[in-house]
């Protein structure tokens, strides 16, 4: 932005105080013609000119900061006068502020982390059992798990775990610069080290017996940048006992429209928690793939997995990572390091578990083939390798659809999935939610008001590129008293396609409907009973293709109460 937001009030105020001066001028030129027939002078004239430029110029640039902030603003045309151009800038005032509290969060964030990872890489001379570098380290995992949240730093103070950073880096002080420090900043440095972790720790520190550099079987935890080659995973292990899910509709998966009774009650990748899973794999088979900047998405997704396996079911582990950043299945799983700080990355951890559950021993296979691997063919580099064996010895083409349907069913209704569009149907109007940018995981939307019949009950269609392995959702939800029809029908290009599941949702409080779930027939389908037989249609439109994007059509057509029976997926062609 080439003005930043206090320059664009300061020309505003200046502008403002020009309009009062213009306005006492013209207010004193528009009495001496009333009385005396004079006519205003040249130099007014000019003023007027000179004002209306510079309000266009100050217009200009208020509108061209919104757009570099994806700021919903008014068309210029509308913005005619000071009090409609006020409300703009103030929105973009906010917009800056919000920006740079988010910058400086990131900076905070990367400053912690970059400590805390390698503190977590210190180890004893004398061996892996002394406890209080245990115990310093757990705090240090703590610290970590807390800085991760993406709430942690949303509000106006510093989180408190910032102020425990210093003895950290005190600590790491001590071990790498015993020699060059003098005997007065060694000294304080002790004390600090002594307060924080115990005199156990600053003695050893003092004595030389830490050293950080360890080559324990880890990964680090930050993706964005090389870190050192065994830190461990960052997040804290949950308690031994899964914590239950909050209950929600026992779905029924339905194959050819009429629904079936439920499978019986055996460990399934929702629920199965790996009690037997495989050891970590050794470091120097991990060592590889932290420092190709290209499989930080690989060593993130691999740390987060490590630190949950075992103590959490699919379904916990979907919610969990989901409830942080809703869109990670939007995004492609090679270019997840580029979201959140790298953070988002962590999330393809579910992608994981949901593989070696089916593959027991994949994750170590993949890792264990990096000890012989050479550049070539496909994999130019780790990722490249890392990314075409996740494909080919998961099966991904063929389990992709599968893995989509699973998250479906863990994270609907709650925490929920980032959409692509939504679609509000009531009794009196149909509003349709999109979003402002093209920025996968955008929070914003814009609002479309349909209130007339043709354009409500009609074909809703949503062009959308879906780029390898990833997902966009959709849902449509209702307030009605009487119920409607929704057609869904998906194209590739001009081919019709069955890559999409549907879900329809029970209202809340009707125990005695259920959710159903079905893979789209390749001729479209029609789901009746809207508002009656389900308040909302979850639709997932998925790429399983691993080497190429997806340029599909979606179609969601409304359609007026129906009769047919409640919460029957049919055929479009027979709707």
């Amino acid at each position: 932005m080439p003005l930043n937001a206090d320059d664009l009030r300061k020309r505003l105020s200046t502008l403002s105080e020009r309009f009062s001066v213009l306005a006492e001028s013209l207010a004193q030129t528009a009495r001496q013609l009333q009385i005396s027939g004079s006519l205003p002078p040249e130099s007014l004239l000019d003023e007027i000119t000179k004002v209306r430029a510079d309000f266009g110029d100050v217009r200009h640039r208020v509108l061209d900061a919104a757009r570099a902030l994806a700021l919903n603003s008014p068309a210029m045309s509308e913005i005619d006068s000071i009090n409609a151009l006020e409300p703009v800038l103030e929105s973009v005032v906010q917009a800056v502020i919000a920006e740079e509290k988010r910058n400086a969060a990131t900076e905070a964030r990367k400053r912690v982390m970059a400590v805390l990872d390698r503190v977590l890489t210190i180890v004893h001379a004398d061996g892996p059992n002394f406890a209080a570098l245990v115990q310093c380290q757990a705090k240090a995992k703590e610290i970590q798990a807390a800085a991760q949240d993406p709430k942690a730093f949303d509000t106006d103070n510093a989180p408190a775990f910032l102020e425990s950073t210093p003895s950290f880096a005190a600590l790491l002080s001590m071990i790498e610069g015993r020699e060059a420090l003098d005997d007065e900043k060694f000294a304080a440095l002790e004390d600090t080290v002594t307060q924080a972790f115990g005199r156990a720790v600053a003695v050893a520190a003092t004595r030389g017996k830490l050293l950080v550099g360890s080559p324990a079987p880890a990964a680090p935890e930050r993706p964005a940048q090389p870190a050192p080659k065994a830190a461990e995973p960052a997040v804290k292990p949950a308690a031994p006992t899964p914590p239950s899910a909050p209950p929600r509709p026992e779905p029924v998966i339905v194959g050819t429209g009429t629904p079936v009774a439920p499978p019986p009650k055996t460990p399934g990748p929702s629920e199965h928690v790996h009690a037997n899973a495989a050891a970590p794999a050794p470091a120097q088979a991990v060592e590889p793939a932290t420092q190709d900047e290209a499989a930080q998405w690989w060593v993130s997704a691999w740390a987060r997995w490590t630190s949950w396996r075992g103590t959490l079911s699919f379904v916990d582990a979907v919610k969990e990572e989901l409830g942080k950043y809703n869109y990670v299945l939007s995004v492609p799983i090679q270019k997840s390091t580029d979201y959140e700080d790298g953070l988002l990355a962590y999330g393809y951890s579910i992608l994981l578990d949901y593989i070696e559950h089916r593959a027991q021993g994949f994750i170590n296979k993949a890792l264990n083939s990096l000890k012989t691997f050479q550049p070539g063919g496909q994999s130019t580099s780790v990722g490249a390798h890392l990314y075409n064996v996740l494909v080919s010895e998961g099966r991904l083409r063929d389990q992709y659809p599968d893995f989509v349907k699973e998250v479906l069913l863990a994270a609907v209704p709650e925490p929920g999935l980032w959409t692509h569009a939504r679609i509000l149907e009531s009794t009196t109007e149909t509003r349709i939610f999109t979003h402002p940018s093209n920025r996968i995981g955008d929070p914003e939307h814009n609002s479309q008001r349909l209130t007339q019949e043709r354009q409500r009950f009609a074909d809703h269609r949503f062009p959308i590129v879906v780029p390898a392995l990833t997902t966009r959702f959709f849902a449509i939800a209702a307030d009605l008293r009487e119920p409607r029809s929704i057609d869904v029908k998906l194209q590739d290009g001009r081919t019709d396609s069955d890559n999409a599941w549907l879900m329809t949702m029970p209202p809340v409080g009707r125990a005695d409907l259920k959710s159903e779930l079905q893979r789209l027939g390749s001729d479209g389908s029609s789901v009746p009973g809207l508002g009656r037989d389900y308040a909302t249609l979850w639709v997932a439109v998925f790429n399983p293709d691993p080497g190429s994007e997806k340029k599909y059509e979606l179609t969601l057509s409304l359609r007026q109460s129906t009769k047919q029976s409640a919460g029957t997926f049919r055929s479009s062609r027979t709707a």
